[in-house]
């Protein structure tokens, strides 16, 4: 399925027993084309090819491996990532914290950070005009996993196969209220199709399958 104004880039992430399949969405707006989380497996050609792009968005404090080569190939644009991305890449010009500096296109690409997850800091972003709810590692769709050890990590999981919350994401959890909070929030979006940062988009009854996928894991909104 394609979306107005929304494009993926699809790479793989060599893993210990697994190939991981890792996506990178470009997102058109406006006044501003955004890269949100760039791979590290992105080559330069790559990144050339995605055009000229104003804003280079690192979702979480796990997705950063691709930002040096994403900033290299594009030095004039903005770079935003969670709380505690400037200690963990000070080499790098950031532009905006986010969850702390204004987010400027929240009327076409809404910023949910989630709240509860220090080590984290994920943030998820809804693109209102396709609808599509961009997750990094919050739920995974791997329906097709490749690797002698696919089934035992995914299986750990909880995600072999199928749409689903990481128990391992999830296990982060420091401040339960505070998540439950950010959920609450991310219920409220209007949304019908889940772009997860690994595995196939969802594309039909997406905000209904991601809230009972945390439902599954003890977390009703």
């Amino acid at each position: 399925m394609t979306f107005d104004q929304l494009k993926f880039i699809e790479v793989d992430l060599q893993m210990p027993l697994m190939k991981l399949p890792v996506r990178t969405s470009l997102i058109e707006l406006e006044r501003a084309r955004v890269l949100l989380s760039p791979a590290s497996t992105l080559t330069e050609a790559q990144l050339r090819e995605a055009g000229e792009v104003t804003d280079i968005i690192a979702p979480s404090l796990l997705h950063t491996g691709g930002m040096k080569s994403a900033a290299a190939v594009h030095p004039r644009a903005r770079l935003w990532g969670p709380v505690g991305i400037k200690e963990k890449l000070p080499a790098l010009s950031w532009h905006g914290v986010l969850g702390v500096d204004v987010w400027p296109y929240d009327g076409e690409l809404r910023h949910v950070a989630l709240g509860g997850m220090p080590s984290f800091n994920e943030s998820v972003f809804l693109h209102h005009r396709s609808r599509v709810l961009l997750v990094s590692d919050l739920v995974f769709n791997i329906q097709e996993p490749r690797g002698i050890g696919a089934w035992l990590i995914l299986g750990l999981f909880g995600t072999y196969r199928r749409f689903g919350a990481s128990r391992l994401f999830l296990s982060a959890v420091k401040d339960r209220a505070a998540f439950l909070e950010s959920l609450q929030r991310i219920a409220a979006l209007d949304f019908a199709h889940v772009a997860p940062g690994h595995g196939s988009v969802v594309s039909e009854e997406g905000k209904q399958k991601l809230l009972a996928a945390l439902r599954e894991r003890g977390y009703a909104t």
